[in-house]
């Protein structure tokens, strides 16, 4: 059972014994040097592992609690395919022997043909198709399986395609080893999509292994949703894509141009665009579809306030500033576990800080049940409820912590993977100090700063994802006219305001009134640079927000989306109005003058 576990997650034991060294899939999942190396440890008595070259570890022991129990489907309802199924298909172009070979059946009372999915050669699932409508269903709780996957568990080339039909009239043009997404593709429109793609992380192994992969999706937007969050799974270097031209799937091609054809379309698939080089061609889809649905725009918070001043926006890098332990990680923090309650997004943090693990998820924990997880304070979580946050946390938020070093490189090699097996949308850096930076000799550190930032814009990008670092400010000013602190701003974050320059958005949370009442839990909120104002916001102070310890969560007049996490109950409270934190606006404006700042979207 132990080895089948291991299988399960691509290690491949080489014999019974205990104490093994085996090749790490992780490594070359990450792109390593030396991948084929036997660097990773495994126990076949306590089903641990653990590589010495990546750092890759855990364990295959699952508890009971942690492991989905798939129902394995009943055959009472499956006949052998009747005249009207196969007519249905010969209809479409598809032939008895693709047929044959595919395994299809009809449901008892005729009404439906049946897809068979298997694993080693054992019906786990199945899917009917109504011949007199488009209407599907599944086994129920069965295992969400790729179509075709004991043919293709094995082949260096793949086709994907959105559906059983389609991938089956590859097979007619020729090509076996096809597939298709059991569910078909995602709403354009869908939040989250992780539970419609569960498919690709039960058979994550045979497009591991695959030395090539044809994405061969529906020409339309869902499709193009589809094939974007495909080749962010399997990475753009093994993909490549498959265009329909004038029709909308691969059997209409097949039924209006014909196999030959269609074999030329795999001929002629185009690699995914890497290099740099861009015309209209490659992005005139996106920008029709965005003109007739509306741009991207930033995502909300759930804090109606504080989309005025900023929102989520993947492809960007925010920097969240702010004086020492006045709460920046926190709100961000918060802001992250809001999107994972109403949206299922996932994040990955690297924040050293945080160390060890128990404490960070229990602050995710208090944040989540609104009360403490520590027995000595009387708002004490039962441990039912202790356990519902773990449960929800888990597979939610994840920390990486590179056991070799810090270097920006190791953050990324272990965020690419979460973000081909695991679909994160967020990585969190914080603070920036704990990297392990990588100055060049003579550079100055404003040049370094520039560079790490275009490094950081430039993976978000190529994995759609946010990036949000946090950045301490220099020692806090009195101002003499309050007896507080000044307001945070971009030019005295450590390390200089060229992480403003770089930024496509800069944030700060502060306490105000901490220097003179530090019971006062008011906070303030400000986004002081936002690039894309039209999509993201618009740079002001936001007031109003308080902290309740005791429940740990921020509210606006007692308003917090984990209080009631319909959306359709969020009250219209008045927003704060833009603050300045300098004596005027002439003096503001003096000092990014003086900083070299244009007009790039800073707040002043």
């Amino acid at each position: 059972m132990i080895v089948q576990d291991f299988i399960a997650i691509g290690v491949q034991p080489k014999n019974n014994g205990t104490q093994q060294k085996v090749r790490c899939p992780n490594c070359k999942a990450i792109g390593k040097e030396n991948w084929k190396d036997e660097c990773l440890s495994i126990n076949l008595s306590d089903g641990l592992y653990n590589c010495h070259k990546c750092s890759w570890s855990g364990t295959v022991a699952k508890t009971q609690k942690e492991e989905t129990v798939y129902q394995t489907p009943k055959r009472t309802n499956i006949t052998k395919l009747n005249t009207q199924g196969l007519d249905f298909f010969v209809k479409r172009g598809i032939t008895q022997e693709v047929i044959k070979t595919n395994k299809i059946h009809s449901t008892k009372q005729g009404d439906a043909v049946v897809f068979p999915y298997l694993e080693n050669g054992k019906l786990v699932n199945y899917k009917t198709r109504f011949l007199d409508r488009k209407d599907f269903r599944q086994a129920k709780d069965a295992k969400p399986m790729m179509f075709n996957y004991d043919r293709i568990s094995s082949a260096k080339e793949i086709i994907i395609c959105e559906g059983e039909i389609d991938a089956m009239s590859f097979e007619v043009a020729g090509f076996e080893y096809h597939t298709s997404v059991n569910q078909g593709a995602p709403n354009e429109n869908d939040k989250n999509i992780d539970g419609k793609l569960e498919c690709i992380g039960n058979c994550y192994d045979a497009f591991e292994q695959a030395e090539l992969i044809y994405i061969a999706v529906d020409n339309d937007p869902n499709g193009r949703r589809l094939q974007k969050e495909l080749i962010k799974r399997f990475g753009f270097e093994k993909c490549k894509l498959i265009d329909f031209g004038d029709c909308k799937d691969a059997n209409e091609y097949l039924q209006k141009h014909g196999a030959d054809k269609l074999a030329e379309l795999k001929a002629t698939a185009t690699d995914v665009k890497v290099e740099g080089i861009f015309d209209v061609s490659d992005v005139r889809e996106s920008m029709l579809d965005s003109f007739r649905n509306g741009k991207r725009r930033g995502t909300t918070t759930y804090f109606p306030q504080i989309d005025e001043a900023w929102t989520h926006r993947s492809g960007e890098v925010t920097v969240w500033t702010g004086y020492e332990n006045e709460g920046k990680s926190t709100l961000l923090n918060q802001l992250l576990l809001i999107k994972a309650v109403m949206e299922g997004d996932k994040t990955v943090f690297f924040t050293p800080e945080n160390f060890p693990l128990d404490d960070f998820y229990d602050e995710l924990s208090e944040m989540f049940l609104g009360k403490s997880v520590d027995s000595h304070y009387s708002n004490c979580a039962t441990e039912d409820e202790y356990k519902e946050a773990l449960d929800f946390c888990q597979g939610k938020f994840y920390a990486i912590y590179p056991k070799e070093d810090f270097k920006l490189d190791s953050i990324f090699d272990r965020t690419r993977y979460l973000v081909r097996r695991k679909g994160i949308s967020h990585l969190v850096i914080d603070p920036y100090n704990t990297i392990e930076h990588l100055q060049r000799s003579n550079e100055r550190e404003e040049l370094y700063i520039s560079r790490f930032m275009a490094t950081l814009k430039r993976f978000a990008i190529e994995n759609d994802i946010s990036i949000h670092l946090v950045a301490h400010q220099n020692s806090a000013k009195v101002d003499l006219k309050t007896g507080n602190f000044y307001q945070p701003w971009s030019a005295n974050i450590k390390g200089g305001a060229v992480f403003a320059q770089k930024a496509d958005n800069v944030c700060f949370v502060q306490r105000p009134n901490i220097k003179t009442d530090r019971k006062d839990t008011s906070v303030l909120f400000g986004s002081l640079k936002v690039k894309k104002q039209r999509l993201v916001g618009i740079p002001q102070n936001i007031e109003g927000m308080v902290y309740l310890r005791n429940k740990a969560r921020y509210f606006f007049n007692g308003f917090n989306p984990l209080n009631d996490a319909s959306t359709d109950n969020m009250p219209n409270i008045p927003l704060g109005n833009p603050q300045i934190a300098f004596d005027s606006p002439d003096e503001a404006k003096k000092v990014f003058d003086d900083l070299g700042e244009d007009d790039d979207g800073l707040a002043f």
